[in-house]
């Protein structure tokens, strides 16, 4: 006897009858007694208050599943999931009722994202996807319209380490540009952009010669960043005591440690290194804005013509692609050229393999030194400004 599906549980609510005089149910599925029940019990009010077989509206139906279904999703998911709904669902299909959306609706909001970089169109079409399998699911609409959909060709362009040209560029700029501090501690320590400016004074360990990374400055939907725990620990599972979880040392090279020398004189232990002219935490658009300005001198710095005193990139050797995250990529590939291996260098990039971290947590103080060494003897041999230079 085959072995019934003990899945999901299932329940239906009577919602009227055919002309032959049998009942047309709604059904409702949860994967426990209690979740179907609160489904049935929820289908019932929306059938009471009207809002039912999608006359809710989607942007009815996006509040409420805002609210309810991303509720135990990271932070971060939940920023990506109501950008989508806010900028590129609502604008278009938002006054609608649930019941008249068709795919051709949804093709005209995916077609758009035809050629644009594939993370970010990845992100907006599993939104979209998600939206309308959760709705028939809870019993707001009779068939998805989303079931059809497909992701649309994009590029995917992968980050890469800076070439030489571009290299040299970055380093010229950062001797006298005020964020220079900030381009180089992500390209010496890897760190990504919310794990650098989230350190503070007391993150730098000057005695044995490392940064202490253990916590981010994460961007939700607004402007101002929240403190929280690093990539790799919301990554994974960790024998390890919660505080530590996430937690790495990275080697102070010494191009760094000149740097960072100066720039915590005066600062006290809790002093962030990197802040607005208020002294205060940065924001989203400052981080851009910093950037932007680094990026600029850069174009300037490798050759860029100007028009109007703006860049022509196209006769600029410097990648306008180029983002924070491609100096950690840089510093992957100077670990790599430098004879890290393979191991320790997952462990000093923060990779979020349980494993790897764990066994990290062993590293004796000689290994940890003969790997600076020779970080350093790379760093201190290579010369940027030469053509075919790493």
């Amino acid at each position: 006897m085959a072995k019934k599906n003990y899945k999901y549980k299932k329940g239906s609510l009577v919602i009227g009858h055919k002309p032959d005089g049998k009942p047309i149910r709604k059904w409702v599925y949860g994967k426990t007694v209690a979740e179907k029940n609160a489904k049935l019990a929820e289908l019932k009010r929306l059938y009471t208050s009207g809002l039912h077989l999608g006359v809710m509206t989607v942007n009815e139906w996006a509040e409420r599943w805002q609210n309810t279904f991303l509720a135990n999703v990271s932070i971060g998911q939940q920023g990506s999931h109501k950008r989508t709904v806010k900028s590129i669902i609502l604008p278009k299909i938002g006054f609608m009722k649930m019941r008249d959306v068709r795919l051709s609706h949804l093709l005209e909001i995916t077609n758009p994202f035809k050629g644009g970089k594939k993370g970010t169109v990845t992100k907006q079409y599993q939104t979209l996807r998600r939206l309308f399998e959760d709705a028939e699911l809870e019993g707001i609409i009779d068939k998805n319209p989303a079931i059809r959909l497909k992701l649309p060709e994009v590029t995917q362009k992968p980050r890469r380490p800076l070439n030489a040209t571009e290299r040299n560029a970055l380093l010229k700029v950062a001797e006298t540009h005020p964020r220079g501090a900030y381009a180089l501690t992500m390209l010496y320590s890897g760190a990504r952009r919310g794990e650098c400016i989230a350190l503070t004074r007391s993150d730098i360990d000057f005695e044995n010669k490392r940064l202490n990374i253990s916590k981010q400055l994460h961007f939700e939907e607004s402007n101002v960043g929240k403190l929280s725990k690093t990539k790799s620990a919301k990554l994974r599972k960790s024998k390890k005591a919660e505080d530590d979880v996430g937690t790495r040392a990275v080697p102070i090279p010494d191009l760094l440690l000149s740097v960072l020398t100066v720039l915590c004189e005066g600062k006290e232990p809790n002093d962030l290194l990197f802040t607005n002219m208020s002294g205060n935490v940065l924001s989203r658009n400052t981080t851009q804005c910093w950037w932007h300005s680094i990026k600029r001198q850069c174009h300037l710095q490798a050759g860029a013509k100007t028009k109007n005193n703006a860049i022509i990139k196209e006769s600029s050797p410097f990648d306008d692609t180029l983002s924070p995250h491609y100096l950690r990529h840089t510093y992957a590939s100077d670990l790599h050229a430098a004879g890290v291996d393979k191991f320790t260098r997952q462990a000093f990039l923060g990779h979020a393999n349980s494993d790897v971290t764990d066994d990290y947590t062993a590293m004796t103080e000689e290994a940890f030194s003969r790997n600076l060494n020779l970080i350093n003897l790379y760093l201190n041999e290579a010369k940027w400004d030469k053509k075919g230079a790493t």
